[in-house]
């Protein structure tokens, strides 16, 4: 039963602000007119980390908390949500910007969401801005990074334990659901 809460949270989450919003193959809206497209890692690169990653929205203070495996290279990308116990919840495939859902249908949207905001905390920056529309702006420091559109408020903000994001902590505000996400990265 507590799986299937973590799947509705993370519906809501993936819903939130974007089930109106159509999204080009690999693209992804983050705001109404904000989207970000899905970006290969440099040839020769590559990400294998796995992740305790703790959600909160207003309406659910409690949190959810989830375990990510994440495997990249290139154009590839794969990410497996697990629960703390270790039961599979769904995995996402993105291969060329096409993405593949296994998991619930009530789950499916957020397969739209996860791997852009994964890249955007994670990616190189120069892949990042690559992947944001000409009117968004990425501010990166060794501290975290900020994702804006114009004057509005951030769309996206991170703040940063490692210069290096895919190490230490990630505490993230995902403006549009006013979402906290704080990503750990769990050691081998």
């Amino acid at each position: 039963m507590k799986a299937l809460t973590r799947l509705i949270l993370l519906s809501a989450l993936a819903l939130a602000g974007c089930a109106s919003v159509p999204h080009e193959a690999g693209c992804t809206a983050l705001a109404p007119s904000l989207h970000y497209c899905l970006q290969a890692l440099p040839a020769g690169q590559t990400l294998a980390i796995n992740q305790w990653v703790e959600f909160t929205l207003p309406d659910r203070p409690d949190g959810e908390r989830l375990v990510f495996a994440i495997d990249a290279r290139e154009a590839h990308m794969q990410i497996v949500a697990l629960t703390p116990l270790g039961q599979k919840l769904f995995r996402i495939t993105a291969e060329h910007g096409t993405l593949t859902w296994d998991g619930p249908p009530t789950a499916e949207a957020l397969g739209l969401r996860l791997p852009a905001l994964i890249q955007l905390m994670t990616w190189p920056v120069a892949a990042v801005r690559e992947g944001l529309g000409h009117d968004a702006e990425l501010i990166a420091t060794t501290h975290g990074r900020t994702i804006r559109q114009g004057d509005a408020p951030p769309v996206l903000t991170t703040r940063q334990s490692d210069p290096d994001p895919t190490r230490g902590t990630i505490d993230a505000l995902f403006t549009p659901m006013d979402a906290r996400i704080r990503v750990t990265r769990l050691e081998e």
